[in-house]
């Protein structure tokens, strides 16, 4: 026992000797010990004593009490301790700091227990902020992997933070998500020696720091599982770039990886979930080499986003159309040039190989939306194909889970007859996976008049019409007499359909606009024989259709002939036009 606690016994146990009974109790105010002062003093520090201690034991007990009311009565605490980490890290967007453990730690004894017991938040340490002596502790108590942060300019030198780094078992370092500057640059010797381990590794590379721009990465060690390079390059051909996860890079501008780097990269990461490589130049991409012929297919069943964007057209023309994956959620495919996407077959160099038509329908078929624009300017056609147009993006640095799903691709075709394939192949392809779609939005842009403007027409009125689940169309075509002529197409289809938009053209008659829309809707909703309920209409009724306020006029001055009410149905909307 504590000094204190001797002292506090002693005096208990001189009391109960004197006075153990209530009859004893009552000879305070007579007992010939205490005639003295002294005497009576200490006698005041004994009940003194006493007192103190009835009230820390009775302290205990409540505390003891309280605790196990909680545990058998609180739902909180029947909750698994890992269940109640994900629950606070998803409370906290996953970004859970020191500041706010240590503030949870002081709820409860059991959120105290959790979160010092929580490796997940005692394993990341942000060299920017100074750790504290008690993360530090914390730190080096747990086990486990390590990651090191440094997202941002530090006010100060790391000399501090390096000290703790040193104070870690290297083998615990695991992870290194890292802003590269010149007031980091210590960062780049200390892991030298020590990325042996590492098999996260995020590092973005300031562009005003141009002293260094490369990784030098252990030859031997741990092969990496997610990799997210800006403007940062990498020994390409490490037996560690193999057993990926993630693959990330961009904006290298320097020792770019070749086509068969990636091609290599890519085949020995069966488990690969997100690939995306922006922003390449295309100086050091070679050519086929019939030597190093690349023909073998690259099974990815895992991937769940491909996200080419600004790369040389040889790379989208060798690697995608070998890309095997049926569990692709998101596909953006863009390249520098404006050649067309080329297959391996050298007698279909005109349309999409079917590899990519299945990226691309496993892509789309778990959407419910799709926009399709057809757009030819100076003699090129091109075809961009986007859904999920509202998702809100994260900042995908270092974070491992980007959720995105849909598709955004612009694919380059050079005749209309590329353009009919690539529609015949969309529509099978979508028809057999039994795509459901809601709504779509068809567009078509000029900037000559020198396409078949009623060939493209027809192209997207027919995609339409194969998905009978449409219930909202929205349309953009450049002339009064594409309307008219897709209005007379999918007059008869399209049977749940209840929204149609119609977006303002810029050439061709008003008038002509006007009685395509009239003729559309009365052969569509002719109106019912009077008396006769036991008509059934085909077709649902249509609760909206906006046109730009000039056709909304013209509609209101000579209503057509329809089972339909004028002001049910008729509605201006300004943000379409």
């Amino acid at each position: 026992m504590s000094p204190i606690q001797d002292i506090v016994a002693f005096a208990v146990r001189t009391y109960l000797e004197h006075y153990s009974t209530s009859e004893q109790s009552t000879l305070l105010a007579t007992d010939t010990s205490l005639a003295t002062e002294p005497a009576k003093d200490s006698m005041v520090d004994v009940l003194k004593n006493l007192q103190s201690l009835v009230n820390e034991e009775m302290t205990k007990q409540s505390t003891d009490l309280k605790r196990r009311r909680n545990r058998e009565h609180s739902r909180i605490y029947q909750l698994p301790q890992e269940v109640f980490v994900e629950i606070m890290l998803a409370a906290t967007s996953f970004a859970l700091n020191i500041t706010d453990a240590f503030t949870l730690m002081r709820v409860s004894k059991y959120w105290f227990d959790t979160v010092a017991q929580c490796p997940h938040i005692w394993s990341r340490l942000n060299v920017v902020t100074r750790p504290q002596p008690g993360v530090m502790t914390m730190m080096r108590t747990l086990r486990g992997p390590v990651e090191v942060q440094c997202d941002e300019e530090p006010e100060f030198v790391l000399d501090g933070s390096l000290a703790d780094l040193f104070t870690l078992d290297p083998t615990r370092l695991r992870a290194l998500v890292w802003k590269w500057s010149s007031r980091t640059e210590e960062l780049h010797s200390f892991f030298r020696e020590r990325n042996s381990n590492i098999v996260d590794l995020a590092v973005d590379r300031l562009a005003t720091f141009s002293s260094q721009r490369r990784f030098d990465l252990s030859t031997e060690g741990l092969c990496l599982r997610h990799l997210d390079l800006r403007r940062v390059t990498l020994p390409w051909t490490s037996p560690r770039l193999s057993q990926l996860q993630t693959l990330s890079i961009e904006d290298l501008q320097y020792e770019e990886p070749s086509i068969h780097d990636l091609y290599l990269i890519l085949s020995s990461s069966p488990a690969l979930r997100r690939i995306r490589i922006q922003h390449f130049g295309d100086a050091n991409q070679e050519q086929h080499d019939a030597s190093r012929a690349i023909t073998q297919p690259l099974f990815l069943p895992e991937l769940r986003s491909l996200r080419l964007d600004w790369v040389p057209s040889i790379i989208i023309n060798t690697l995608v159309p070998l890309i095997r994956s049926p569990s692709c959620q998101y596909l953006e495919v863009r390249p520098q040039s404006r050649e067309p996407v080329e297959p391996l077959e050298p007698s279909k160099r005109l349309e999409p190989s079917d590899a990519i038509l299945d990226l691309l329908i496993s892509s789309i078929n778990g959407q419910s939306t799709l926009d399709i624009m057809v757009e030819e300017k100076q003699g090129y056609l091109s075809v961009f194909l986007i859904s999920s147009r509202s998702l809100r993006r994260r900042g995908t640095w270092g974070d491992w889970d980007d959720p995105e799903t849909g598709i955004s691709i612009k694919l380059f075709t050079s005749t209309v007859e590329s353009l009919r394939n690539l529609f015949e192949g969309l529509t099978s392809r979508l028809h057999a996976a039994r795509w459901k779609p809601e709504a779509l939005d068809l567009s078509f842009y000029l900037s000559e008049d020198t396409l078949d403007t009623e060939t493209v027409t027809a192209l997207l009125s027919n995609f339409a019409l194969t998905f009978p689940t449409i219930t909202r169309l929205d349309l953009s075509l450049p002339s009064s007499s594409n309307y008219c002529y897709a209005l007379r197409l999918l007059e008869d289809g399209i049977p749940d359909l209840t929204s149609l938009i119609m977006h303002r053209t810029h050439a061709g008659s008003r008038k002509e606009w006007a009685n395509g829309i009239k003729a559309f809707l009365e052969r569509r909703y002719p109106p019912r024989p009077q008396g006769d309920p036991s008509v059934r209409q085909t077709v649902s009724r249509l609760a909206k259709i906006y046109v730009p306020m000039e056709m909304g006029e013209c509609l209101r001055q000579e209503w057509p002939a329809t089972s339909l009410s004028m002001g049910d149905v008729l509605s201006n909307i300004e943000a379409i036009l």
